[in-house]
């Protein structure tokens, strides 16, 4: 019955793709312009290494962003460490809810910020070298690397704990980064390998040694 039915399924789909075919050749040459050109349109598409289309990308905002999101948790941090002092022994149940509350931001913000830092700069917007680019452009690349691992330790280090230090190392390692997606860039920039700045000193520094 099955295989029946597997049989069934295999030969309306053939007989569907032949049906198009038909209805192609018999469409009117205009007809047939368009249909192609949406073909190879797709065809394209399917074929890009974005995860969303080229050409509408704003690193910049993507920036602006992350600034956003560690400044979230420096506010979050900064709430408990207030409303703690209020809590009496006996618990101020409205207190302790609203420190969760916080505590549940500070975990989501600090989230997003690896995702962004893994999904949008990592994946797409940080490019390898090419084989055979030389030592110069090989320590670019591990520069890039190196500051972008930077906010993404920072983002787990201030999401878990309350020091506010753990929030201005985060928001010192998105500052890092920040002149490599200048705001004149604007969305639809391609941001290539060789627009990357520099990495400046204190990035350097933190590279040669990422765990002080």
């Amino acid at each position: 019955m099955k295989n029946t039915t597997l049989a069934g399924i295999v030969a309306s789909t053939i007989a569907g793709g032949l049906l198009a075919v038909n209805v192609l050749d018999a469409a009117a040459p205009d007809v047939r312009s368009v249909i192609e050109t949406a073909r190879a349109s797709v065809a394209a598409s399917l074929s890009a290494h974005c995860e969303i289309p080229c050409g509408i990308y704003d690193d910049h905002a993507e920036v602006e962003r992350m600034r956003l999101d560690a400044r979230t948790i420096q506010k979050a941090s900064a709430q408990i460490v207030a409303l703690s002092k209020d809590v009496p022994i006996s618990s101020n149940g409205a207190h302790l809810n609203t420190i969760a509350r916080w505590a549940m931001i500070k975990e989501e913000h600090g989230r997003k910020l690896q995702n962004t830092v893994a999904w949008y700069f990592l994946a797409q917007r940080v490019k390898a070298p090419a084989a055979g680019s030389g030592d110069a452009a090989r320590e670019k690349y591990h520069g890039q690397l190196a500051a972008f691992h930077r906010i993404s330790v920072g983002a787990m280090k201030a999401a878990q704990n309350l020091d506010p230090a753990a929030t201005e190392e985060l928001l010192a390692a998105i500052e890092a980064i920040a002149p490599w997606y200048p705001a004149n860039k604007g969305a639809g920039s391609a941001i290539l390998p060789d627009d990357h700045l520099a990495l400046d000193a204190a990035a350097d520094s933190w590279r040669s040694n990422p765990g002080g």
